[in-house]
């Protein structure tokens, strides 16, 4: 019975130190263990956002423009509204994803994007 005991006790210690919440290795907290307001253009790179520009586009079939620092290519956007409802901002990080689809506008190719933060420049 006692034995029984120390096993049962032993066990709800090992549970209750596994949910109690630490700070990241590199020391930041956060709900995925980073702080967005904190991060600078390396770390974001780090994490594979882009440094992108979005310009509002005439087309009828693609009304937003991504253009992304690193690529001379121009990049249509199809789930821009889904991350913003109001304003879309004009300087931003971004990472996205190729699509393989037929292209919405004759300038521009499609790409879905993953995350999208506004940028400060």
């Amino acid at each position: 019975m006692k034995y029984m005991l120390k096993v049962i006790l032993f066990i709800l210690c090992i549970s209750f130190q596994s949910c109690i919440t630490t700070k990241g290795k590199d020391g930041k907290d956060g709900k995925d263990g980073k702080e967005f307001s904190e991060n600078t253009e390396l770390d974001l790179k780090a994490e594979g956002f882009s440094k992108g520009t979005l310009s509002a586009n005439r087309s009828e079939g693609c009304p937003y423009i991504l253009t992304v620092e690193k690529y001379a290519d121009k990049l249509d956007p199809i789930n821009i509204q889904d991350f913003f409802k109001d304003e879309i901002p004009s300087q931003v990080w971004v990472k996205y994803s190729d699509l393989r689809m037929q292209s919405r506008c004759n300038e521009a190719r499609p790409v879905s994007i993953q995350e999208i933060n506004k940028r400060a420049d």
